[in-house]
C-alpha cells in the first residue's frame, strides 16, 4: 500500500465564535423584546403604546428566542466537543455535516464536485444502488483547511478538481 493511499484526511466541526457571538446576541434581543411587551413601567405614549409590541407577537419573539437558544448552545457544544463531520480515505468520502447532505461516495462514485455559496462544497455522485447522492460540506464550520480537503482528492480523483489557471 502507498503512502498516499493509506492518508486519511479527519475533519472535525469548528464553529466559528463570531457566529455564537451574534447567536447570543440574537437570543438576548429577541427575549428582551418578548419579555418588554409584559414589562406594564414602560409608558403609554398617545393611543399606542410606544416600545411594547402586542401579546401574541411577544408569544412569537419568545418562541422564536427559544430556538435561538437551543442553536446556540448546540453550536457551543459542537464548539466544545467536535464531532468528526469528514472523513476521506482511499475507500472514498463521508460527511456527517449537514442533515440533508449525509453519507458516504466511494472515489469512483463520484461524478462531479461543485463549490457554492461561500464554502459550500457539493459532491455529487452516484451510489453502488444507482441511487443519486449528493454530499454537502460546509468548509468553515471544520477544522482542516479547504485546500487540504481539495488535495486529498485531487489525490483520489484529479479529474474532478481543475487546475488553476496561469
Amino acid at each position: 500500500m502507498t503512502p498516499d493511499a493509506a492518508t486519511v484526511l479527519v475533519a472535525r466541526s469548528r464553529p466559528k465564535v463570531v457566529a455564537l457571538l451574534a447567536l447570543g446576541a440574537v437570543t438576548i434581543f429577541l427575549t428582551y423584546l418578548g419579555l418588554s411587551a409584559f414589562d406594564t413601567s414602560l409608558p403609554m405614549i398617545g393611543p399606542r403604546r410606544l416600545g411594547r409590541p402586542a401579546k401574541d407577537l411577544a408569544v412569537l419573539f419568545l418562541v422564536i428566542a427559544a430556538v435561538s437558544l437551543a442553536t446556540t448552545v448546540w453550536q457551543i457544544w459542537r464548539r466544545l466537543i467536535p464531532n468528526v463531520d469528514v472523513i476521506a480515505d482511499a475507500e472514498g468520502i463521508a460527511s456527517q455535516q449537514s442533515f440533508w447532505g449525509r453519507g458516504r461516495l466511494a472515489w469512483s462514485e463520484i461524478t462531479r464536485l461543485e463549490s457554492k455559496y461561500y464554502s459550500l462544497l457539493y459532491i455529487h455522485g452516484i451510489s453502488a444502488t444507482g441511487d443519486t447522492k449528493r454530499l454537502v460540506i460546509d468548509t468553515r464550520q471544520i477544522d482542516v483547511p479547504a485546500a487540504d480537503l481539495f488535495a486529498v482528492i485531487a489525490r483520489h480523483r484529479p479529474d474532478l478538481v481543475s487546475k488553476p489557471r496561469s
